[in-house]
């Protein structure tokens, strides 16, 4: 219909090779007047690639999360590239049979974000580890000491000498690293922060989200103290939400009584009252490292480094301010 050989028609629908304008027109209206569509299944059958890559995440009810697997489905889908979603509700057992049904689907490889540290789950498949790191595999991960260590020099900056932590699941690396980091940088200026000035939520389980928030609303015990503190940093937003709402609550301003930071940068973290200071994760650079990382692999070209980085950085709102007693 279009008179031209089939070679040339496979050159315009596969991007393969260099076809005339006026051909390339021709091509395309004989394609619209037949009403064809690619055969997938035939083209991926033939290149033995699938153009699909699986995610696994631990919980979508997680405004995090959540806001990862958008940046993520995006990035894949500037590649061509299709997203399997797949939601572990932080079950390891879950993550197992997950994989399995992962690779039965033929996906060229998998993002993970673990259930948690704990979780031993590992396929056959090409794989990048999100947010929670595998020690010597290769992994993505916001640099959660330097995120701590930048709440720190803010309230430092304000002033604040009397702080306390809510940190979300006690046996969580990432919520410790950025504990470590908050800590060391109070201690390089003379501040230590003591066992007692850290209220940690039980370790990670199903709807850990719910946990977050039970947590935040524990922050009374910190305000009990005979010398309560000024600032509190709370290792995720939903803690800090949370917070904000129980310290409204017993009468407490914010940040006039004491000020709140969170981490993560979440949507609805500018949208609270007051907006909420916190340490944004970089969702868009976690995708592009990862997916990056990932091509990698299946290239075979060059390893991916064993744990990339992603830089966060502070996001100065309304919550925070200098103590009243400085």
């Amino acid at each position: 219909m279009a008179g031209v050989a089939v070679g040339t028609v496979s050159k315009h629908l596969n991007g393969s090779g260099p076809v005339a304008v006026a051909t390339a027109r021709r091509i395309q209206q004989a394609i619209d007047r037949l009403g064809y569509r690619v055969n997938l299944s035939a083209r991926c059958l033939r290149a033995r690639r699938s153009d699909s890559v699986g995610l696994i995440l631990p919980n979508l009810a997680n405004p995090f999360f959540a806001e990862l697997a958008h940046a993520i489905q995006q990035a894949l889908t500037e590649r061509g590239l299709q997203t399997l979603l797949c939601e572990s509700d932080e079950n390891p057992d879950r993550e197992g049979r997950l994989l399995e049904d992962l690779e039965a689907r033929q996906v060229d490889g998998v993002l993970f974000v673990r259930a948690s540290d704990r979780s031993t789950a590992a396929g056959r498949l090409p794989t990048i580890y999100l947010d929670r790191p595998v020690t010597g595999r290769p992994s993505v991960a916001s640099d959660n000491k330097l995120g701590g260590a930048l709440v720190a020099q803010h309230l430092l900056s304000l002033g604040h000498r009397r702080v306390a932590v809510l940190r979300e699941d006690r046996t969580a690396v990432s919520t410790g690293d950025r504990v470590k980091g908050f800590a060391a940088a109070l201690r390089r200026r003379g501040v230590n922060l003591r066992d007692e000035d850290v209220l940690a939520g039980p370790p990670c389980g199903t709807a850990s989200h719910v946990r977050a928030i039970e947590l935040g609303r524990q922050v009374q015990e910190l305000m009990r103290s005979k010398t309560p503190p000024t600032a509190i940093f709370a290792t995720s937003d939903v803690v800090a939400i949370a917070a904000a709402r129980r310290l409204l609550e017993l009468g407490f301003k914010i940040p006039d009584d004491v000020s709140l930071v969170g981490f993560d940068d979440i949507e609805m973290s500018a949208y609270v009252f007051p907006p909420l200071t916190t340490v944004r994760q970089d969702r868009a650079a976690m995708a592009r490292e990862a997916i990056g990382a990932l091509e990698q692999l299946l290239s075979g070209d060059e390893a991916p480094p064993a744990e990339a980085l992603v830089e966060p950085k502070l996001v100065v709102r309304a919550s925070t301010a200098p103590p009243r007693m400085a």
